[in-house]
């Protein structure tokens, strides 16, 4: 063989090596990409008609007009969506906003946070050095701090600054400090953790005074705008939602017997504590900025931790840290969240550190008594990390059915009543004043509950103090249950005491 033809040999036996090993570095290279790459994409994966199903089961059960969910995992959105209508019979989208109620309080809290990075402010400084117009009768007012307000430890509560039942409502931050002005502490700054609205509006204006911006503006400027919340914006009063109908901002409801209605929300001053509108698709990148340290695409809008320390209780026996309530998972894990109350929306947020994992739902029904809002987020939360929610057969259907159910039985038992006056009049005749007396007093007590409810609310619900109005919507079925049984009972004893007088004349006359 001459040289030529072993040149040609050699070559192809080189070519022949060469795609051999080219192969195999391509299997072998398809081999890792197989064996990585898959569990990335399996973190990526969400289990999209699984979530539908969830949500759309969810809200038939408990008689939601519309929502919208946005689920993210560290920077990125892996989920976002909207369901049911709008009042005006608008299919909802991840861009319908929404009055996201409280979730506005961390977003205060960051402002804050960020003018005490900036050196402008002291979390341990009484909050009266940053505003010169507070100047509180109580001298304990004086010395609550900045820190106190964020983890509502400052003494204000709704028992002596009832903020949502004020009338008429202020109309300013200013107007707000002048009426603190005049208030009593319910307990020394510090000692009892009590959560209350005035707290954040006293922080909103903290954030005006210490920045020389108007709040809507400084939000504006330091948080929505790097953020890129373009559908995101603050009102003072829920009046303003009402020039947002139409054009922006639809109305919300309110659940009668199950049934959404639509109406205006009632007034009551927001600002700092609950005036922001959004949609979930900005509140998305609010929970990546969460789950970011405090950054997003390079933007680093508060230190990691400064983050840190908003999700960090003040106290465990409370939960409260900055603008966030902060719990165990059923295994143990952190789990960071608030929610939104209106009485025509409602919002929760949910955030998982440890799966990197956030979870946003926006509705456009108010709080009801019948209603478990946060199950729907802890429930989406449950789906995304292999803890399967649970199902209840308390459902809003289903007490709302029983509230039909006994509604019906309570107005049977007036007409019952009233059909027996013949019978109660024999009755009378063989009884003494004092039992006669006793019945009266037990037939009135239906008008007994519904005059105590807004006491026996406060009383159940760590001293909130609710609006009449506002406790309507809260619980219609339970009101209009309770006015008929009060009613009923008012004409039963009505009559009854009728019945008596012309029965004690006609004895008198026989005599």
């Amino acid at each position: 063989m001459n040289y030529e033809a072993e040149r040609v040999i050699w070559m192809k036996r080189q070519r022949s090596a060469a795609i051999a090993i080219a192969v195999f570095m391509f299997i072998l290279c398809l081999s890792l990409f197989q064996l990585f790459i898959p569990s990335a994409s399996a973190q990526a994966a969400i289990p999209e008609d699984e979530i539908d199903r969830y949500i759309q089961a969810k809200m038939k059960q408990n008689n939601i007009p519309g929502l919208a969910v946005a689920i993210t995992r560290h920077d990125e959105i892996i989920y976002s969506k909207g369901y049911g209508s709008t009042s005006e019979q608008r299919p909802i989208t991840a861009d319908t906003p929404f009055a996201v109620a409280s979730l506005s309080k961390s977003f205060t809290a960051l402002a804050v946070m960020q003018l005490v990075e900036a050196g402008k402010v002291n979390l341990d400084k009484p909050v009266a050095a940053y505003i010169p117009s507070y100047q509180p009768s109580d001298p304990r007012g004086s010395t609550i701090t900045v820190r106190q307000l964020l983890n509502h430890t400052s003494g204000i509560t709704d028992t002596v600054y009832p903020d949502m039942t004020i009338k008429p409502q202020p109309y300013s931050l200013d107007e707000v400090v002048q009426r603190l002005n005049a208030v009593t502490l319910h307990s020394d700054p510090g000692k009892q953790f009590r959560y209350n609205n005035t707290n954040y509006q006293l922080l909103a204006g903290l954030v005006e005074a210490v920045s020389h911006e108007t709040f809507p503006e400084y939000l504006q400027r330091h948080i929505f705008g790097p953020l890129e919340m373009n559908r995101t914006l603050d009102v003072a009063n829920t009046n303003q939602f009402q020039s947002m109908f139409g054009n922006y901002l639809s109305q919300g409801h309110y659940l009668l017997f199950g049934k959404p209605v639509a109406a205006e929300e009632p007034e009551w001053f927001v600002e700092g504590a609950a005036g922001m509108v959004s949609t979930v698709n900005d509140m998305a990148k609010w929970l990546q900025l969460q789950l970011n340290h405090g950054n997003y695409k390079n933007a680093q809008l508060l230190s990691g931790e400064g983050i840190d320390a908003m999700h960090a209780p003040s106290d465990p026996s409370n939960g409260y840290g900055m603008g966030w309530e902060i719990s165990k998972t059923e295994d143990g894990k952190k789990r960071i969240q608030h929610g939104g109350i209106l009485w025509t929306y409602k919002a929760e947020e949910i955030l998982l550190p440890d799966e990197g994992l956030g979870v946003v739902v926006l509705f456009n029904s108010g709080l009801n008594a019948f209603v478990d809002y946060y199950s729907f987020a802890s429930g989406l939360s449950g789906v995304l990390t292999s803890r399967p929610p649970e199902d209840s057969f308390l459902t809003s259907s289903n007490l709302e059915l029983g509230m039909g159910i006994i509604l019906l039985i309570t107005v049977l038992m007036g007409l019952r009543s009233l059909a027996r006056l013949k019978e109660w009049e024999e009755r009378y005749k063989r009884r003494s004043r004092w039992r006669m007396l006793l019945s009266y007093i037990f037939t009135l007590f239906p008008c007994y509950v519904l005059i105590s409810v807004p006491q026996i609310i406060t009383f159940i619900g760590g001293g909130r103090v609710l609006s009449l109005e506002g406790i309507f919507m809260m619980m219609p079925s339970i009101v209009i249950w309770l006015a008929v049984a009060s009613l009923q009972s008012i004409v039963i004893v009505v009559l009854r005491v009728f019945r008596t007088v012309r029965l004690q004349k006609i004895v008198k006359a026989t005599k």
